[in-house]
């Protein structure tokens, strides 16, 4: 979770090492990867599935008008070859497992034993590609934003659901109005971290599976054009009208599969 929590961080900030000179590079349709004493092998890997990771966000949120990242506007990897030179390059901890800026469309990172394909890759690049959806200075609730940059992490989205419902057995489960008011220093402060995401998450694909990817897509144009959170739901989605409104038809979805849990069990 230190990664993730990194993530969140460098979204709301961060001074970026000045250039790329003893780097070398390579480019593919809507990356360029800077890279030293890295194998090209792996470098290649990392292309192959940062390119994947466009690709079925884009598509599976609905962003299909999206197209920002060709030529000089390309997002950009970092690759250093290990933890030191990484910390040392960017000034961050030596428990940073990455890092990444969506005014810059930059992320920073090094090879790791596990994580990096499945978690870090598509998660950094999912919160650039969100922030050039909706726009740098929009404001948005922050389990939107981290709940679409878990999306592509599927160990993570799969297994959302089950935490929840044993949250919501436990009485832990964090109510939508309650979770609308976690930023990201807040966030920080919890015990339930692991649970704030799982929620995030949860919402962004319950609204991609019950609604479509289109209707998504269409909430998040609405954002980028100056609406407010409610009014872009209220655009999007028929039949929610408000934060209120996917409040209750979120966790009355919650509640039914609770119930059907319960009658599987007996």
């Amino acid at each position: 979770m230190k990664k993730i929590i990194i993530a969140v961080f460098f979204l709301l900030g961060f001074v970026a090492p000045l250039c790329a000179e003893d780097f070398k590079e390579e480019k593919s349709t809507h990356f360029i990867v800077y890279y030293k004493e890295i194998p090209k092998e792996f470098v290649g890997t990392v292309i192959e599935y940062a390119e994947r990771y466009y690709n079925e966000l884009t598509q599976k949120l609905g962003f299909t008008r999206f197209d920002y990242w060709t030529w000089d506007k390309r997002a950009k990897i970092y690759l250093y070859p290990d933890q030191e030179s990484f910390s040392k390059a960017t000034g961050q901890p030596a428990w940073a497992g990455g890092a990444a800026a969506y005014d810059q469309k930059t992320i920073w990172a090094f090879p790791r034993e596990a994580g990096f394909f499945d978690s870090l890759l598509p998660h950094e690049i999912g919160h650039i590609i969100f922030r050039e959806v909706i726009g740098g200075s929009r404001r948005v609730p922050l389990w939107l934003e981290e709940g679409v940059a878990s999306y592509l992490e599927q160990a993570k989205r799969i297994g959302s659901e089950k935490l929840i419902l044993e949250a919501m057995e436990n009485k832990t489960f964090i109510p939508l109005k309650e979770l609308g008011s976690i930023d990201a220093h807040g966030l920080r402060q919890r015990s339930d971290v692991t649970l704030f995401y799982a929620e995030a998450v949860n919402i962004v694909n319950f609204l991609i599976e019950r609604f479509g990817n289109r209707s998504f897509g269409d909430f998040c144009r609405k954002i980028k054009d100056g609406k407010s959170f409610d009014d872009a739901l209220a655009y999007a989605y028929f039949d929610i009208r408000s934060e209120e409104g996917l409040s209750d038809i979120w966790e009355r979805y919650l509640r039914d599969k609770l119930k059907t849990k319960s009658r599987m069990i007996l």
